[in-house]
C-alpha cells in the first residue's frame, strides 16, 4: 500500500498547490450545528492527506487529474460526510468547470439528502442572504457559472441523460447492485476532471455491490490489480484486533478525540458485549 503511494510520485506530477486551493476553500466554510457551530471547517491531518492525494496529482505535461474515483470507509460520527460535502461544493463553485452537475445519490431521497442538507447549510454560512446562490429544497444553483447541485436516489432515477461532474454515493453498502454506481460513472464521460466518490460506514452485506467493490480496491493497495485512478481510503480493524483495547480504536475512527468521543465509543462497544444482537 505504501509503496503504490509513494509510487505516483514518480509516475505523476504533484502539485500541492492545486489541492491548496481546496483546502483553502474548505477553511471558509463554518459548520452550523453541535460544539463547532461558527467555527471555520479546519481539516484534519488525516483529511488533508485525503485532499491533497485526490487533487495533488496530475498526469505529466496535462492539467486532467489522476484520480477520478473514490472509495472511502470509516466509522460513523468521523466526518465523511462533512468532508464530502464540502468537497462537492469545491467541485461545484470553485474547480474552474462550467455547468458542473453534481450530485448526492443514495438508495433512498432521505439518505441523499443527509449531505444535501450539510452543503446547504455550508452555503448560508458564507451567503446568508442568498445573493449568490439559490437554494431550493433538493437543489442548489450557482449561477456564476450554470453549475448546480441536486439529490438523486435508486428510487427516483432512470438516471439516464445526466451529465455529472461529481457525485457521491453515500452508504454504498445498502446498495443491492452496481446500477446506481455504473448509470452515474457513465454519465461522466465527456468531463475531463470528473470524481465519483463512494462513502460508507462497513455493512453486513458480503454479497453486494459495495462489498465487492472493497475487495477490488484491497486488490489494488495490494498491487494485484492496478487502477491508478481509484483513491482508497479504509479505516477499519484488523481482524485480530480486541475490540475492548481502546488504544486501537482509531484504525476505525480516525476523528477520535475531535468529531467522535471515546466516551461514545465505549457505550457501543458496551451495548455491543452485552447484546450479541448488535
Amino acid at each position: 500500500m505504501l509503496l503504490r503511494y509513494l509510487d505516483f510520485f514518480d509516475k505523476y506530477e504533484f502539485r500541492p498547490s492545486k489541492a491548496d486551493q481546496v483546502v483553502n476553500f474548505i477553511g471558509k466554510l463554518k459548520h452550523s450545528t453541535g460544539s463547532h457551530k461558527g467555527k471555520s471547517f479546519k481539516l484534519l491531518p488525516y483529511q488533508k492527506w485525503i485532499v491533497y492525494s485526490i487533487f495533488g496529482f496530475y498526469k505529466p505535461g496535462t492539467n486532467k487529474r489522476v484520480t477520478r474515483y473514490v472509495y472511502m470507509e470509516l466509522s460513523r460520527k468521523n466526518g465523511k460526510t462533512a468532508l464530502v460535502a464540502a468537497i462537492l461544493l469545491y467541485m461545484m463553485i470553485a474547480d474552474g468547470e462550467y455547468g458542473a452537475e453534481c450530485e448526492m445519490v443514495a438508495s433512498s431521497r432521505e439518505q441523499a439528502g443527509i449531505c444535501f442538507k450539510m452543503c446547504s447549510d455550508f452555503i448560508e454560512t458564507v451567503d446568508p442572504k442568498g445573493k449568490i446562490f439559490k437554494r431550493l429544497k433538493k437543489n442548489i444553483s450557482f449561477d456564476h457559472t450554470k453549475s448546480f447541485m441536486q439529490v438523486l436516489s435508486s428510487d427516483s432515477t432512470g438516471n439516464d441523460g445526466y451529465n455529472s461532474y461529481c457525485f457521491v454515493l453515500d452508504e454504498a453498502h445498502v446498495q443491492k447492485d452496481s446500477s446506481l454506481w455504473d448509470v452515474m460513472t457513465s454519465s461522466q464521460g465527456m468531463r475531463d476532471n470528473p470524481l465519483g466518490i463512494i462513502i460508507t460506514t462497513a455493512g453486513f452485506n458480503l454479497y453486494g455491490f459495495c462489498y465487492s467493490y472493497r475487495e477490488t480496491c484491497i486488490e489494488i493497495l495490494d498491487g494485484v490489480k492496478e487502477d491508478d485512478t481509484q483513491f482508497i481510503a479504509i479505516y477499519t480493524q484488523d481482524p485480530d484486533d480486541e475490540i475492548n483495547d481502546k488504544s486501537l480504536w482509531i484504525k476505525s475512527n480516525p476523528s477520535l478525540g475531535q468529531t467522535v468521543k471515546e466516551d461514545y465509543l465505549e457505550t457501543i462497544v458496551r451495548k455491543g458485549l452485552n447484546n450479541s444482537s448488535e
